[in-house]
């Protein structure tokens, strides 16, 4: 049930026919926007074709405009009930808007260094603001800044290591944080006001300390399920534990204000969607809060950064269509339930996530959305690239999945404008686009274009508590659409050739690769790790090999080939390593050369291209010296989604870069 759907009705004063309460008027495009919680063209375009109540001021220009907040909500009452009758049984009528922002004191912007910045904490007076940075220095490796709010920052760390899960001590002496180095990730401490850092937990991330100074919680690295706690001055060995451990993929863990609980984003099992969870630290109660399907029902998807609590409040960021913004669940204290209905903090026109709480304030990174497709030609011979950029789409938001016919002429992807999905085909060398848009109306994502280009392979989104990760098969002719099954557990990844797809199988402890008989619908095990997880793969133009990312949990992925072959799994003994540090590896058109990502000097975001030569033989192959084929000094490619692996055609590489420069900005929650 949307906000829209609890509003009470108001009681008009007795006023003139024809003049509105101030308080009922929504004077300008931009305000009747953020109240139905879309876009202003989202907005127009109802009023033009679903009769959306805007009126105009006489004798003013046409951009004039006003609207009444009772007026809409009526208006949009009865859009809700003819969707309702009208809509086909197997179409998702839009959602409602999420949310009316709350619109607390205005943000105020507290760094300006327009730079790399990520996992801001606040110290407990909400004084004291540390973060990862590179400083604003292109090609600079991030540092941990500490910034006195109103005054200037200091550099805290030196060195190449990739650094994150920032929070403050109890007494706001030390900062706790991850840092990652060839040798994985630890869990270290570092004084506030500078000094060496000194290991906490060695093979361990997302470490937090309690409020009561007590306690720290924190991953291990050799295994996604279960939190551990010990004690934080680390003498009492007896008293560490694990709690949580029927949870899989757990991505952070918070203390409760009280440091009675603690909070993670996680799941029970492959079949069911990851929500927050409230686990008491001596393991005795496990309890989902539905949080997150609460959020889903709205049309809102919190990201797997970690939330933090503001007085008797969680405090995350979401997708929206509109954007991804920063919101707020109240919750029941004792009970640890949601209590009314979710609030968005900001507007989210631009990527407001990294939150951190403190003294009645919230803190947070607000980046560029400016995320496209780009490409650039590539040199025959030597698999480098030359020439200048060529922006290829355009506008904020974001883009992914890229897939290619087999003749390269086309490009299908994902793409996430405000107020819409969908996935996009587009001719390469005539440079037109058409949307695609399947006869089911759902909401489609992981496009894989059939090397044909008569078929694309997708998932979808379907509502409700259970995972399902259904794969369909649209027609690029006529839209017509054909469901393999209600739930492969997977997503498409690349075609084979006209009757196979390569498929990612995630939501449980370890990813795996598989393949669907579109045919048949039947799917069968291909390539898994016995302790590591598989991601990201791609088969090689002719069909022999594949290349893919091997990651242990809590480590860093690695980049490995092995021969393919359909009739058996690929044996791990097969497996053949190209880069101990990388990922996302695809191949040049003819397959003469192995493309990458390398990890370092960050895995979250990556401005390299590294690519070794691929030589097949009579008896095996051989790998080429790696040699740099791209490097951006601005732009990035944003590898925190699983979205970005680029493409090559026979001249050009294809990739998804953005300008994810941004500040850390500050907001009054207290009310």
């Amino acid at each position: 049930m949307s906000v829209l759907e609890n509003r009470q009705p108001k009681t008009a004063p007795a006023v003139p026919a024809g003049i509105r309460p101030p308080d009922t008027r929504l004077d300008s495009w931009k305000a009747i926007a953020a109240y139905l919680g879309r876009g202003v063209r989202t907005v127009q375009r109802w009023e033009r074709e679903e009769g959306l109540p805007v009126n105009r001021l006489a004798h003013e220009k046409r951009g004039s405009v006003y609207a009444d907040r009772n007026e809409i909500d009526a208006w949009w009452e009865s859009r809700k009930r003819t969707l309702s009758t009208t809509a086909p049984a197997q179409a998702s009528a839009p959602a409602a808007p999420p949310s009316t922002p709350v619109v607390p004191a205005a943000p105020e912007r507290i760094t300006w260094m327009s730079a790399a910045t990520f996992w801001p904490a606040l110290s407990s007076d909400g004084r004291l603001l540390a973060y990862v940075s590179d400083g604003g220095r292109d090609g600079s490796s991030s540092q941990i800044w500490l910034h006195q709010i109103g005054g200037s920052a200091v550099c805290l760390t030196r060195g190449v290591a990739e650094r994150s899960h920032l929070a403050f001590s109890a007494d706001d002496t030390r900062i706790v944080f991850t840092s990652s180095d060839d040798t994985g990730q630890s869990v270290f401490a570092i004084p506030t006001l500078g000094g060496e850092p000194r290991i906490l937990k060695r093979g361990a991330r997302a470490g937090r300390p309690s409020p009561d100074g007590k306690w720290l919680a924190y991953l291990t690295n050799d295994q996604q399920g279960g939190v551990r706690i010990a004690a934080l001055d680390g003498t009492d060995l007896k008293a560490e534990r694990e709690i949580a451990a029927s949870l899989i993929d757990v991505t952070f863990a918070i203390w409760s204000p009280d440091s009675s609980h603690v909070l993670v984003l996680a799941h029970p099992d492959s079949a069911t969607d990851a929500d927050y969870w409230v686990v008491s630290i001596d393991g005795s109660t496990v309890m989902n809060t539905g949080i997150v399907q609460r959020l889903k029902e709205r049309g809102a998807w919190p990201i797997a950064f970690p939330a933090t609590w503001s007085g008797g409040a969680l405090v995350f960021s979401a997708i929206t269509s509109t954007g991804v913004a920063m919101w707020r669940q109240r919750i029941e204290a004792g009970t640890f339930r949601p209590a009314a209905e979710p609030e968005r903090l900001s507007r989210g026109s631009e990527f407001d996530w990294f939150p951190t709480a403190a003294a009645g304030r919230v803190a947070y990174v607000s980046t560029h959305t400016d995320q496209n497709i780009w490409s650039i030609a590539i040199e025959a011979g030597t698999g480098t690239t030359r020439g200048p950029l060529r922006r290829l789409t355009r506008g904020p938001g974001f883009v992914g999945h890229l897939s290619v016919t087999g003749d390269a002429r086309t490009l299908v992807y994902f793409f996430g404008r405000p107020g819409v999905l969908g996935m996009m085909r587009r001719d390469l060398e005539t440079d037109a686009e058409a949307e695609l848009t399947p006869e089911l109306r759902l909401e489609y994502g992981y496009p894989a274009v059939s090397p044909s280009g008569a078929q694309v392979a997708c998932g979808a989104r379907v509502p409700g508590p259970r995972a399902l990760r259904p794969i369909f098969l649209v027609s690029v002719a006529d839209g017509s659409t054909r469901k393999l099954g209600d739930d492969f557990g997977a997503r498409p990844r690349q075609w084979i050739d006209e009757r196979y797809v390569v498929v990612e199988r995630f939501g449980g402890r370890l990813n795996s690769v598989g393949v669907v008989d579109t045919t048949t619908g039947v799917a069968t095990d291909l390539l898994a790790g016995a302790e590591r997880s598989i991601t990201h793969p791609r088969v090689s133009g002719d069909g022999k090999w594949i290349a893919f990312d091997a990651t242990r949990p809590g480590g860093s992925p690695a980049v490995f080939v092995a021969p393919m072959h359909r009739e058996t799994p690929i044996r791990e003994d097969e497996w053949v390593p190209v880069s101990q540090a990388a990922s996302n590896a695809f191949w040049s058109a003819d397959g003469a050369f192995l493309y990458y990502l390398p990890t370092t000097p960050s895995t979250e975001f990556r401005n390299v291209v590294r690519g070794r030569r691929f030589d097949v033989g009579g008896t095996g192959f051989t790998l080429g010296a790696p040699f740099t084929a791209f490097s951006s000094p601005e732009m990035v490619m944003p590898a925190q989604t699983n979205a970005i692996t680029p493409v090559a055609t026979r001249d050009r590489m294809i990739f998804v870069l953005g300008d994810f420069r941004g500040d850390v900005w500050m907001m009054d929650v207290s009310r």
